[in-house]
């Protein structure tokens, strides 16, 4: 199993380099395009959350994301220190069409994407968990 680690600092510009390094992690292992574009989708999703929700903008904060990929399941972990989530992953929906909300699809689509998705607070650190299946 292929494995790498990333640490990142919170900003829109910092988080696209997990993206990239996931991307050719999955390529190397021979995912098929619709797999690279929706966990590529899934991470920015999450670490956009992260950003903006655990860090509120500090950009001098650090997020961590640790891929682990072989040929047929690919592992995506992100750490921060930011604000605990304050979610039941049971209970994620999309919002209703018929209210255009503007925010609130991130997580469902990540949900979507994936084939299972975790969340734990431990003891000041925040540890996402996500695994696709190809």
């Amino acid at each position: 199993m292929l494995t790498e680690s990333i640490t990142v600092h919170a900003t829109y510009k910092d988080i696209r380099l997990p993206s990239e390094h996931l991307r050719a992690l999955l390529f190397d292992n021979e995912a098929e395009e619709g797999v690279v574009h929706g966990c590529e989708l899934a991470l920015h999703e999450l670490l956009v959350n992260l950003v903006d929700h655990a860090y509120e903008g500090d950009e001098s904060m650090f997020i961590t994301v640790n891929l682990a990929c072989n040929k047929n399941t690919i592992m995506i972990e992100t750490q921060d220190t930011g604000k605990p989530a304050e979610i039941d992953l049971t209970k994620v929906a999309m919002p209703d069409p018929a209210e255009l909300a503007e925010e609130g699809y991130g997580l469902p689509l990540i949900q979507l994407l994936m084939d299972d998705v975790k969340y734990n607070d431990d003891s000041g650190r925040n540890i996402w968990k996500m695994v696709k299946y190809f």
